[in-house]
């Protein structure tokens, strides 16, 4: 498949095995003052009364000799607009910050974060503050990664034989239905002493065990899984959201007269042990080969629907309002494209950063055709561009395949080739140049301990 991109920037650094591989992490609050509408439903959104649990900007600096890397986690339902974005990077740029991903976690009790508003101008300034004050804590550090298991969640869509999609929202009876993915990557990064720096857990779920009717600021289940993994370790927990696009809690929108606010404790902390339990026996050690290597590149994914044409347009006005159609849909053209960010830290931990909510089966896939073991998918990064579905997905329809999806047919399937490619090429094995290793063939049989090569 075609895909046409414009590649934004490309830097890489690498030292050698006796260079230090250095960490550090802060953590801001960032939650704003009651009165804002939560951002995760919609208009009829009721206004926020209080703080249930605080919202956080997580930021945690990485560096080699020559590359600098800030990943910043926040408690948002999608990362700021792209101009405030912008703006953070400048900031730290002449600090020695040569990167920075942001990622939201998608919880829907946040502010709305796609209007420039003084609460998203001081949530901006207090990421920027989060970077800065973590680049005053770096030090020597080890890192390792490791999984583990968190059955919390299940795919709302149900395949019905005529082929359409029937959306099951909540499922308590945790009843199998679509792909799954119940492997949570974790990343342990530790001080030479062996304290703890930072824990790293990218899991695919949607933060929505809390439901509409909750009136106040929260994280949801990933606030409480962060607060059990810091206090019971000592570390900061940033949380990487996955390919959450059609996978959602089993308690899935609790109400709180219901017990909706105990029901997602409960899930924070079934994921939080789940994590704890696995820390254990991840072992975290200096890289051989020290090396941050990252490139960002705009990829083109077309439109959904020909919003030139007035009959389209009046359907999608019907589905979306008028309002709705001018803030998201009237300016789509055939060459939208949406950026995408890969990271491979020391060579075997691949992090394929993406705008939006890509639908499970891409993260599953991510997995499988990496060249690079650890391979994650990191969703909700850099831009918001909601859904992702598959191809089989869009044909079923339902919601986040037809409806609030506004990216081309096949969009993620695009963003999945392009991701996988740039990890080959920031490894150094794909390339316009031939070298003499291409062309090395390694044979043996099926007792050797090295896989043979079963291509003819």
């Amino acid at each position: 498949m075609r895909s046409v991109f414009t590649i934004i920037a490309l830097t890489i650094g690498s030292v050698s095995a006796s260079a230090d591989f250095e960490a550090g992490v802060a953590v801001i609050d960032i939650t704003p003052k009651p009165g804002l509408k939560s951002w995760g439903y919609g208009p009829s959104a009721p206004e926020m009364t209080g703080t249930l649990d605080p919202l956080h900007a997580r930021a945690l600096i990485l560096r080699v000799p020559g590359k600098t890397l800030a990943l910043v986690t926040l408690d948002l339902g999608r990362v700021p607009l792209t101009d405030a974005c912008g703006r953070i990077r400048e900031r730290v740029r002449p600090l020695g910050v040569d990167e920075v991903i942001f990622t939201a976690s998608h919880t829907h009790q946040a502010p709305p974060m796609d209007v420039d508003a003084p609460h998203t101008r001081k949530i901006e300034e207090k990421i920027g503050d989060a970077i800065e004050k973590a680049l005053k804590t770096m030090r020597p550090a080890t890192i390792g990664v490791g999984r583990t298991t968190i059955d919390i969640a299940s795919n709302r869509r149900k395949i019905l034989e005529d082929g359409q999609c029937m959306m099951v929202w909540r499922n308590a009876e945790q009843v199998p239905m679509g792909p799954v993915d119940h492997e949570a990557g974790i990343v342990k990064i530790a001080d030479d002493a062996g304290n703890l720096i930072a824990v790293l857990v990218n899991y695919a779920c949607h933060p929505v065990v809390l439901s509409w009717d909750n009136t106040k600021y929260s994280a949801d289940y990933v606030g409480e899984m962060a607060r059990v993994v810091k206090e019971e370790s000592g570390a900061e927990c940033l949380f990487l959201q996955g390919g959450s696009g059609d996978i959602n809690p089993y308690l899935d929108k609790t109400p709180v007269n219901e017990g909706g606010i105990e029901a997602m404790r409960n899930v924070g902390r079934t994921a939080g042990y789940a994590v704890l339990a696995a820390l254990e026996g991840i072992e975290a050690k200096k890289p051989a080969n020290p090396s941050i290597a990252t490139v960002t590149k705009r990829v083109t994914v077309g439109s959904r629907w020909d919003v030139s044409k007035p009959e389209a347009q009046a359907v999608l006005k019907a589905a979306y309002g008028e309002a709705g159609f001018n803030k998201y849909l009237a300016k789509l053209t055939p060459d939208f494209s949406v950026p995408v960010t890969v990271a491979l830290l020391n060579g075997d931990l691949a992090l394929a950063c993406v705008p939006g909510e890509f639908f499970v089966q891409y993260q599953l896939d991510l997995k499988n055709l990496s060249p690079v073991k650890n391979t994650f998918m990191v969703g909700y990064a850099n831009e918001f561009h909601v859904y992702f579905p598959t191809i089989k997905d869009s044909v079923a329809r339902g919601y986040g395949a037809a409806m609030n999806t506004y990216v081309g047919a096949g969009a993620g399937d695009r963003v999945l080739t392009e991701s996988l490619l740039e990890i080959g090429r920031l490894m150094g094995k794909l390339s316009l140049d031939p070298v003499r290793e291409d062309f090395v063939l390694h044979e043996g049989n099926a007792r050797d301990t090295a896989p043979a090569n079963t291509e003819n």
